[in-house]
């Protein structure tokens, strides 16, 4: 009887030993297929939102384009004083579509693309290092654009004061908070201009 008893107690210590070690693989194999469910949401997520950052990126250079040709690129001190106010809601415009952008890729691409992380896809790899690259390029552009305008402002407000124009009033800074980053923190600045 003993033996028997013996005999049954090893079988039900085998089979528990089996459905703990059981359990852990199952539980292991679970665990690594949410995971990777998870890496492919996230794979999907930076693809599409790599697609709009990027037709965000067009309306941003089309609007930089836009203000280089219309006063950033030449000044005419005889027309600035009237123009400044348009000027100045124009850069406004400019720098709300700058903050647009970030904000959109805040939840997506900002959150998902970091330098810890890297994904079993190449090409969405490759979507993020653009993406650091192009929201790098884009602060640094609107930084180096605000700076070439209060430049012009500066010079121009020397020029009145060369000039003796005491009737004319000297212009204000365009004001921002935003500063030139490293975004891909390669060492450089993409998109800053080099100091002259």
């Amino acid at each position: 009887m003993d033996e028997k008893k013996s005999k049954k107690i090893k079988i039900l210590v085998l089979i528990g030993i089996t459905c703990v070690i059981w359990g852990f693989i199952t539980m292991f194999i679970s665990s690594v297929k949410k995971d990777q469910k998870e890496m492919n949401s996230r794979m999907d997520t930076i693809v599409k939102s790599y697609n709009n950052f990027s037709k965000k990126m067009e309306e941003f250079n089309t609007m930089r384009d836009q203000l280089h040709t219309e006063f950033l690129d030449k000044v005419y001190y005889d027309t600035l004083e009237t123009q400044d106010a348009e000027f100045k809601n124009k850069l406004k415009s400019y720098e709300e579509l700058v903050s647009k952008i970030s904000l959109s890729t805040k939840n997506n691409l900002r959150k998902y693309c970091t330098d810890d992380i890297y994904y079993s896809s190449s090409d969405v790899n490759s979507k993020c290092a653009a993406y650091k690259q192009g929201y790098e390029e884009m602060v640094n552009y609107f930084v180096d654009d605000i700076n070439s305008y209060n430049n012009n402002l500066q010079q121009y407000n020397a020029w009145l004061d060369s000039e003796n124009k005491q009737d004319s009033i000297h212009l204000e800074n365009y004001e921002t908070k935003k500063k030139y980053i490293d975004y891909n923190k390669d060492g450089q600045y993409s998109g800053r201009e080099e100091t002259k």
